[in-house]
């Protein structure tokens, strides 16, 4: 099957609502009271920051449909767990109070769930903003609506690709299905696709780039594979990559390629504290609220929400503890590469200006 890119875009009906921005630490001066009491954090007038996260992610099951030889969650797919549904309700009625944003993601495959279409309307009605990372396997079009934004978890520009990385033949149904979120008439959310790159997956990947251009994709996520180091290709060559999409490509497409390789390569937070980590927790399949997925020399879970309300986990004594642990940079060592560490980086920063007082 031939997937042809498209002509450069030129009509209204082709702009994109994706921006870099949407990426940017500078979008949580949209929560400036959020922003205050971490500030406090750092600068030791608070213990800890008690406002509830700007999000989370939502295990909804540890039930998986692909075999990823390096999935970040191989641990977690061994329990074969699933949150009750009455839990997710309970769980929506405090995120909606407190306008929390839900990412719902492994675990396993979120749309295997057997209540995902219910988890769908209960955040409908709670009003609560979710978005989605998913294989892409199962249809979506009927309630892509719904999501503020779908990410879909391709890592393959070919079939042959695809079973490398995947362990199961599924290409064209994810094509497809992407294909058809792209043309919906009505789209009313960011349509991305993500992209863990290994030594078997960059040969075409430019092409790849343009073909998701052509189905209506309004981004693409690109990373080097973290959890298995033999895997991963060469750091030079991918900021070619970059460098090529960006200098003789990135003008004439509607698409947007995010590649941030700096923030794939930093370990151990960067030595500075972690202040930032109240932005985000995870919720996983089992109900455990775990502070995040890349602390794995030393896991942290504050609680579980099959047996205790999330306003008294993340505001319960486990979590002071560790918040005032963790602004120690020691306390970092042995942490993976970590989306939150360009978040410390600027709260880090911002208290060691000279000039905070100037424009």
């Amino acid at each position: 099957m031939k997937h042809p890119a498209s002509a450069t875009p030129t009509s209204e009906a082709a702009r994109n609502p994706f921006t870099l921005l949407e990426y940017d630490p500078i979008k949580l001066l949209n929560k400036p009271q959020k922003v205050a009491s971490m500030f406090e954090v750092r600068d030791g007038t608070r213990d800890y920051d008690p406002l509830f996260p700007l999000s989370v992610e939502l295990h909804l099951t540890d039930v998986c449909n692909l075999r990823c030889g390096w999935c970040t969650d191989l641990e977690l797919r061994r329990n074969l767990a699933s949150l009750p549904l009455a839990t997710i309700e309970s769980l929506f009625d405090e995120f909606a109070q407190h306008q929390v944003g839900v990412t719902i993601e492994g675990g396993g495959e979120p749309t295997v769930y057997k209540h995902f279409a219910e988890v769908v309307a209960l955040a409908a009605r709670h009003k609560l903003d979710i978005g989605l990372i998913t294989n892409g396997i199962r249809p979506l079009a009927s309630f892509a609506n719904q999501f503020k934004w779908i990410r879909i978890s391709m890592d393959a520009s070919s079939a042959e690709e695809y079973v490398a990385e995947k362990g199961v033949q599924r290409y064209e149904k994810v094509r497809a299905n992407i294909a058809t979120l792209g043309a919906l008439p009505d789209k009313r959310f960011l349509l991305g696709v993500g992209y863990v790159m290994t030594r078997r997956n960059t040969g075409r990947l430019l092409e790849f780039i343009e073909e998701m251009d052509a189905a209506g994709v309004d981004y693409i996520y690109l990373r080097p594979v973290e959890e298995m180091p033999d895997l991963s290709p060469d750091l030079a060559m991918l900021y070619e990559l970059k460098s090529l999409w960006e200098t003789t490509r990135a003008s004439q497409r509607r698409i947007k390629v995010l590649m941030n390789l700096d923030d794939r390569i930093q370990k151990d937070n960067e030595g500075l504290p972690c202040i930032a980590h109240a932005l985000s927790c995870v919720i996983q399949a089992d109900g455990n609220v775990a502070m995040c997925e890349k602390r794995r020399h030393d896991p942290v879970v504050f609680g579980n929400i099959n047996t205790q309300r999330f306003t008294d986990i993340w505001r319960g004594a486990l979590r002071k503890d560790v918040s005032r642990r963790l602004l120690d940079p020691c306390a970092q060592r042995g942490c993976e590469v970590c989306r939150i560490t360009k978040f410390n980086r600027y709260f880090v920063r911002l208290g060691e200006l000279y000039t905070r007082n100037f424009i």
